[in-house]
């Protein structure tokens, strides 16, 4: 007779313990592997998501540099144009986003969930870019008026496969995305030497004995924007172009070609500079900056003749003829059989429908009257109107080595923090000599553009002197040129720059030989094409701090 057994303490059969603990472990167990499972389809949707993202960041840039380019009339892709423009990427894959998306395994095809993996928007606006308004503007704002799209936002769609989500959902696949933003955006950017025609050889070209020396200024001294080959060309004589001592620190400075070209054999380096190619173009800083009013006054000549000593006039022996900003038709001519020779010039902006010409052994200089209370002169040139001084110029009487043009006149600011800075040797001369012309530092006193400096006191080397020439954005073809033999010293910007600058529309800038060695440029010179023969000298002094926009292209988010 059997007998049953007898229960453990707490009312359990000895056949009974542990039951309990195997259902825990097997529940326990199943949880992990339900957990693991998802983390497998996590990971794989995460590492698919960094992968769709590094996608999306190549194919915004790629797209955003491609729309610079057509912008800054080096390219000339659609494919963002008006009603042209690209949606996705079906279809589309010689363009430059869909290009680089298939280059990171995003070629194009629709995803399981019939949503395109390469999709393309063009917003009108993008968070995070404040309009270019204020004072000072902020360093990076809005860009307008450049292109028929400033914004670009790449979507990539990826389909990724489940394996354990899926007994859960009823989808055995999962999209997941990644999305990237670029504009075209202003930035502000010190202005070089920027030579900015874009397709044409030989656009910075010289012969003879060339010496460029740049001090200072920010880290890009040089750039040409040309895409040619061949844009440098320099031939003969020795000459130099010297960055050793350009830059924020003054050990060196940058050379930037857009072009893949070797290094010009004249260019010298410093500790820290480079030479850079190929390099992306910088964009016409000056694209934005409105043309003046067309006064309605009509000038022809000196509204004065005075004598030395009033208003600037040196010449003790002729005295000289005074010129007023205006409207001058015909241009203006500089030359010794007229008022003898030296004239000087008011403040203000001249606005020119003829050439500012000066024959040889003329005189220009600087009024210290007050003017319009920019600070100094503003030529703009209308059409195909533009700066043309012969040879010798600058060598008459009072501009030769009798007098100079004293430093506080060159200077915007005298003293305290604000006083402008000038290279050593012009402060060791005590002046400029030579023809001298200053541009202005600030805004007219009765208010109008400022084209002078646009940080005004805030700039901390001091106001500094803006536009000097101005040559309208619709000129094509212009030829300005300052030839040799005499010395001059000019404080400003000179920009020559047509809207459709290549082959013969382009403005070049044209600098003589036998250039005396104290000729100054302490300013930028930007221009669709520079061309210098025989043996110019220019020295430049560049401003870190001018705030000047550049067209840029920007990943944002």
């Amino acid at each position: 007779m059997k007998t049953k057994p007898s229960k453990e303490p707490g009312g359990k059969l000895p056949g009974d313990a542990g039951q309990a603990t195997l259902f825990v472990v097997l529940i326990m167990g199943l949880f992990l592997l339900a957990g693991l499972g998802f983390a497998v389809d996590l990971a794989n949707a995460w590492f698919h998501r960094q992968n769709a993202q590094n996608g999306a960041d190549a194919a915004c840039t790629a797209g955003i540099m491609d729309m610079l380019y057509s912008a800054e009339g080096i390219g000339s892709a659609t494919w963002f144009s008006g009603g042209n423009q690209v949606s996705d990427c079906s279809g589309n894959g010689t363009i430059a986003p869909c290009w680089y998306a298939a280059k990171n395994g995003y070629s194009g095809a629709h995803t399981a969930n019939g949503n395109p993996s390469v999709a393309l928007s063009y917003p009108t606006t993008l968070p995070g870019i404040p309009p270019c308004s204020g004072s000072p503007p902020p360093p990076t704002c809005v860009a307008t008026g450049f292109t028929s799209a400033a914004y670009l936002t790449v979507n990539i769609d990826d389909s990724v496969s489940t394996f354990f989500s899926g007994l859960i959902s009823g989808s055995k696949t999962m999209d997941v995305g990644a999305k990237a933003s670029c504009a075209l955006v202003l930035a502000n950017s010190p202005i070089p030497l920027l030579v900015l025609d874009p397709t044409d050889s030989n656009t910075l070209s010289g012969n003879g004995k060339i010496n460029i020396t740049i001090i200072g200024g920010p880290q890009r001294s040089i750039q040409v924007d040309s895409n040619s080959g061949s844009a440098t060309g320099i031939s003969g004589g020795s000459g130099t172009i010297d960055l050793s001592h350009g830059g924020p620190l003054g050990t060196g400075s940058d050379y930037g070609n857009t072009g893949s070209e070797s290094q010009p054999g004249i260019l010298t380096l410093g500790s820290t500079s480079n030479y850079i190619s190929p390099d992306p173009p910088i964009s016409d800083p000056f694209s934005t900056l409105a043309a003046p009013t067309q006064p309605g006054n009509s000038l022809t000549g000196p509204y004065q003749h005075v004598l030395a000593g009033t208003n600037g006039c040196q010449d003790t022996t002729n005295g000289c003829g005074e010129y007023e900003g205006g409207y001058y038709p015909s241009g203006i001519t500089v030359k010794k059989s007229v008022d003898g020779g030296s004239d000087i010039f008011d403040p203000g902006v001249y606005y020119m429908a003829g050439n500012l010409s000066a024959d040889s052994n003329s005189c220009m200089r600087p009024s210290t009257a007050t003017g319009d209370g920019s600070g100094g002169t503003m030529f703009y040139f209308s059409g195909t109107a533009t700066v043309a001084v012969g040879a010798n110029a600058g060598t008459y009487g009072v501009c030769g080595t009798t007098t100079t043009v004293p430093l506080t006149t060159i200077r915007c600011i005298n003293s305290g923090t604000g006083t402008t800075q000038l290279p050593a040797n012009i402060v060791t001369l005590g002046g400029l000599e030579g023809n001298v012309l200053l541009g202005p530092c600030q805004a007219p006193t009765a208010g109008g553009t400022n084209y002078g400096d646009p940080l005004g006191t805030a700039d901390p080397l001091g106001e500094q002197r803006g536009m000097l020439f101005f040559q309208s954005h619709s000129s094509t073809g212009a030829a300005p040129g300052w030839s040799g033999g005499g010395a001059f010293g000019l404080m400003g910007i000179m920009y020559f720059h047509s809207s459709t600058d290549t082959g013969t529309s382009a403005d070049t800038l044209s600098l003589g030989g036998g250039s005396a060695s104290n000729t100054f440029v302490v300013g930028d010179i930007v221009t669709d094409k520079l061309s210098m023969a025989g043996n110019p000298t220019i020295e430049m002094d560049l401003n870190p701090n001018a705030l000047f926009y550049v067209l840029k292209a920007t990943l944002l988010q």
